[in-house]
């Protein structure tokens, strides 16, 4: 198998950077997969932040225990937490995409590096 199609597939589906770790480049690897992380982090704990919210206003009274109230709430607070958010979650899936497509630049590099060294021993 190609190295560009491997790191590319490593990309795509194990973690933004694994297509580089594959190719040895770990420091581009750790970058991409510390952006991932931090963006994640980040979006995660503002989930977080709304579930701790909805879950004290249950607690405290505020939100009576109907489905349908509750529900409802969560379904609000949710589309202003995604209106919040969607820098954050756009900034993820822009990392994942670039690292996808340079890992697959530098494995199509590496590939022609490859089969230049082969032709020459030959």
């Amino acid at each position: 198998m190609k190295k560009a199609f491997t790191a590319g597939l490593l990309s795509a589906f194990i973690a933004p950077g694994s297509g580089h770790f594959y190719l040895k480049h770990k420091r581009t690897a750790l970058v991409f997969f510390a952006l991932a992380v931090i963006s994640l982090v980040l979006l995660l704990s503002q989930i977080y932040q709304v579930a701790q919210v909805i879950a004290l206003d249950i607690q405290n009274g505020i939100l009576p225990l109907d489905i349908g109230v509750i529900s409802a709430e969560i379904t609000q607070q949710t589309q202003t937490t995604i209106a919040n958010a969607s820098e954050l979650l756009y900034g993820f899936i822009l990392c994942w995409l670039v690292a996808l497509l340079d890992s697959v630049r530098l494995g199509l590099k590496q590939d022609k590096q490859d089969a230049l060294r082969a032709k020459n021993a030959a």
